[in-house]
């Protein structure tokens, strides 16, 4: 897929802004502080509903301006799209023109990968860096998988908020039990498919680079829902003492 173009009205430094794209390649150059990095926070804002650099929306909108309008163009091999993105007092997402309800529909429509300086905190942070990595990659090639995600993270916090209540009631605990390792399993199936297609492709690039080996695994306590529903049986009186579930899908 490509984008053909970009209309950005009120955003960041940009008043109003057009910009044509070749299919091929693009490059943006320029000085510091010109709002090259607002083009792709534009593009980011488009594909995936939030930006890469800031969770408040209106710090997106130019200054003494009171809403701002962000229109893209894309092409995919079985069709074309437009996505037109409204900041003011909320967010207002069309795909075609069709006003969206949730910003999960809006994911997978333009497919990006985005790498700045501040990713190199996939390594070096903890997995929570990681799974945000993950989830980002696969949500934009398994619509689903971010369905089953937020189930999952759904019922962690249900299960989260009954521990920290301190009750005694283990039946409405195994309700949780039960669904958290449900969906624990799903949601494992699509990262380990998704690492798995790229085990490969990282070790013949990484050979161009370095005669070092490089080595992929995903370690999670979810790969078999049985084990992970024993686990969290197992490890029942420690989460009510800490009050949040120790064993989650890491």
């Amino acid at each position: 897929m490509y984008i053909n173009k970009i209309k950005i009205q009120n955003f960041r430094n940009y008043e109003n802004q057009e910009i044509q794209l070749d299919k091929n390649i693009n490059i943006f150059y320029g000085d510091n502080a010109q709002g090259k990095t607002n083009i792709l926070e534009a593009v980011f804002l488009c594909a995936f509903g939030k930006s890469f650099r800031t969770s408040k929306d209106k710090e997106m909108i130019n200054k003494d301006k009171e809403f701002s309008n962000i229109d893209i163009d894309y092409e995919k091999k079985d069709r074309v799209g437009n996505i037109k993105f409204k900041i003011s007092d909320k967010k207002y997402v069309y795909l075609n023109d069709v006003k969206l309800k949730k910003l999960s529909e809006l994911i997978g429509n333009i497919n990006l990968v985005i790498f700045t300086p501040d990713d190199i905190n996939i390594l070096k942070d903890g997995p929570a860096a990681r799974r945000k990595f993950l989830d980002m990659m696969i949500s934009q090639l398994r619509p689903r998988y971010l369905q089953n995600l937020n189930l999952y993270l759904k019922v962690l916090e249900q299960r989260n908020n009954y521990l920290k209540q301190k009750l005694n009631n283990d039946e409405m605990l195994d309700i949780w039990n039960q669904k958290l390792a449900e969906y624990g399993e799903i949601v494992y199936k699509y990262r380990e498919e998704y690492i798995n297609k790229i085990k490969d492709k990282i070790k013949d690039i990484h050979a161009e680079i370095t005669n070092e080996d490089i080595k992929i695994e995903y370690n999670s306590d979810c790969k078999n829902k049985e084990k992970y529903l024993e686990k969290l049986k197992r490890n029942k009186e420690i989460d009510k003492i800490k009050g949040y579930t120790s064993s989650r899908n890491s």
